[in-house]
């Protein structure tokens, strides 16, 4: 997963937020009374401004509603699909070999491979006009007879019939294998946004949580159709919960994509410390490891006993009560490392093969 593209679907939220404000500022200039005091050219403009506004008004809101909305909603189906593509891309790097990817994600990859293949032949979709059926043949067929140099075709994971409304992006997730509404459920942050307690969140339609990410398909739908209503457009105080609501959602999902690599990382590239002395003061883990070499800033994997995964950079190592940058080991030595991490007995930990 690439952090990069978080960044930028941050900065572009962003980008909606400060054209908001720029909406009221005008809107504030527009209905501002013209002083005496004022200079005559300052006057002459605000009179412009003013009268233009006036006639323009309602015309001005549903052009700003619809701009926004086509953009919120751009942001999620965009994002969604980056985000997919990434995981994906990041899973054949991870998984040595084509066999050992999950079965589920084997089995979709070919029956969409050929269904990507369809829609390129027939050119159904401008959006697949960069790929060329023999370049999805080529990668499905080095899946079968190049296993552990294989490639996967995702763009085939991100074929949608319909607007992603929240059960569309389950049912993507759901063709690689994972359960998305499970999965936010444990997003905290989320949860905290949704305002509700962990304890209810499971007995309550997934449709009501997401209602914001589906009324928002709606909206854009309808202006798409041009069928929505004068009186039906937010307000731009009314559409600040809907582009916050889309960040809390969209960053549970790159996160949650994040951890599924971190948790492939720890079967391929990271080994399980397997003797663990003791944690110490929730941030310490002793253990004891040979033929190793450790440095500051090196990562640790920790899965918790509900099977979470993190990883986090080591900030500080000693070896004999004596603190390292680096040390190297060749024979058996009890070492000990910090994070900044809450560290419990009951967890499990991985440091990266050599």
């Amino acid at each position: 997963m690439n952090i990069e593209s978080l960044e930028s679907f941050k900065r572009e939220v962003n980008q909606i937020k400060e054209y908001l404000k720029h909406i009221q500022y005008v809107n504030d200039v527009a209905t501002s009374t013209v002083l005496e005091t004022d200079n005559e050219q300052l006057k002459q403009l605000l009179n412009t401004l003013n009268e233009h506004y006036r006639g323009f008004r309602t015309d001005k809101r549903i052009f700003e509603y619809k701009a926004t909305i086509i953009s919120i909603y751009g942001l999620l189906e965009k994002y969604v699909e980056i985000w997919i593509k990434e995981y994906l891309q990041s899973l054949s790097s991870l998984v040595p070999e084509y066999s050992l990817l999950d079965e589920k994600i084997r089995d979709n990859h070919f029956e969409l491979s050929l269904k990507l293949i369809n829609i390129i032949t027939s050119r159904e979709s401008a959006k697949y006009q960069h790929l060329t059926k023999e370049e999805v043949l080529k990668k499905l067929n080095g899946c079968i007879v190049n296993t552990n140099k294989y490639q996967i075709n995702t763009e085939a994971f991100i074929l949608l019939s319909g607007n992603l409304k929240h059960n569309k992006i389950v049912e993507l997730f759901n063709k690689f294998n994972l359960d998305l509404n499970n999965e936010l459920l444990k997003n905290e942050e989320l949860n905290n946004e949704i305002g509700l307690k962990q304890n209810t969140i499971s007995r309550i339609d997934k449709d009501i949580l997401y209602n914001k990410i589906n009324d928002l398909v709606e909206r854009r739908n309808q202006i798409a159709h041009g069928s929505e209503e004068v009186d039906a457009i937010l307000s731009t105080s009314e559409l600040e919960p809907y582009i916050q609501f889309l960040e809390k959602y969209c960053q549970a999902i790159f996160e949650i994509l994040v951890e599924q690599i971190i948790k492939q990382e720890a079967i391929y590239k990271f080994q399980k410390i397997e003797n663990v002395i003791q944690v110490l003061n929730s941030r310490i883990l002793a253990f004891e490891i040979e033929k190793y070499k450790i440095r500051i800033g090196d990562m640790l994997i920790v899965e918790t006993k509900e099977k979470r995964f993190y990883k986090i950079p080591i900030q500080t190592i000693q070896l004999d009560k004596q603190p390292y940058t680096e040390i190297a080991v060749s024979e058996r030595k009890k070492i000990a490392i910090s994070v900044n991490f809450k560290l419990k007995e009951n967890q499990t930990f991985y440091v990266v093969k050599l």
